[in-house]
């Protein structure tokens, strides 16, 4: 934005995330919890989308996070040439030490690792998906920007505070939510202070439906009719009678 102001140039930035995935009681739990790993470690974790804050309802909260550490475990990390590969090395030796601070803040503030948090082999820059549970909201892991394999549980017992932590970021990207009541998706959606929201899947990326951010995570949109916006300019022309 400052090199691209200098000549007054218009910019389109899709930037980071720190995406929700909220899932309420009455959800289909079997699709919510073998469906949300790959949401946060698909590109071992180094995606603006990835859903790294889980939202769960405390009904069911231990049933989820049960279900999805078993679901965690079962993917396979290998390397990426392999056919059975769904994890692999991260870009860099430095972004994989970036990602072990966050879970060594996260293990010396006395937080549960549940899952992962090691390195699985010598050779590459793997990171185990790694699975954190009921961080502080003031946590390092909880509110940065990790891009990498690891991911951030948290219980909420009313829809109301549950929303106040989801839009307490600077961060607006994207989020999926689970519920099989419409009304309450919809109702929640459009509380969600994010650009792109998948109810019922964690499909948001769409080549005919705009894609971009609130605050933090950019400006304008790509994909859609609402890309073309950035690539246009506006003529009003008046005619007198």
């Amino acid at each position: 934005m400052e090199s691209a102001a200098k000549g007054i140039k218009r910019v389109s930035l899709e930037l980071g995330g720190k995406s929700p995935n909220i899932i309420f009681a009455d959800a289909d739990l079997d699709s919510a919890a073998s469906d949300s790993p790959m949401s946060v470690f698909a590109n071992a974790g180094q995606d603006c989308c990835a859903r790294s804050r889980v939202f769960v309802e405390d009904a069911v909260f231990d049933e989820f996070v049960d279900r999805f550490i078993t679901a965690t475990r079962d993917l396979k990390v290998d390397d990426p040439g392999l056919a059975t590969t769904q994890i692999g090395p991260m870009v860099s030796k430095s972004q994989r030490e970036n990602a072990e601070v966050f879970i060594e803040q996260a293990r010396s503030s006395g937080r549960q690792i549940a899952s992962g948090g090691h390195r699985p082999f010598e050779r590459g820059y793997f990171l185990s998906p790694t699975v954190v549970l009921e961080p502080e909201v003031g946590d390092s892991c909880w509110r940065d920007e990790i891009f990498g394999p690891v991911v951030c549980i948290r219980r909420f017992k009313d829809e109301a505070t549950m929303l106040q932590e989801v839009n307490d970021t600077p961060y607006g990207l994207s989020g999926s939510i689970w519920t099989n009541q419409l009304s309450r998706a919809l109702r929640v959606a459009r509380a969600v202070e994010a650009g792109v929201l998948s109810i019922n899947t964690h499909s948001s990326v769409h080549v005919e439906a705009p894609f971009g951010g609130y605050k933090q995570s950019g400006i304008g949109r790509d994909l859609g009719m609402h890309a073309l916006d950035g690539y246009s300019e506006i003529k009003n022309i008046f005619i007198a009678e």
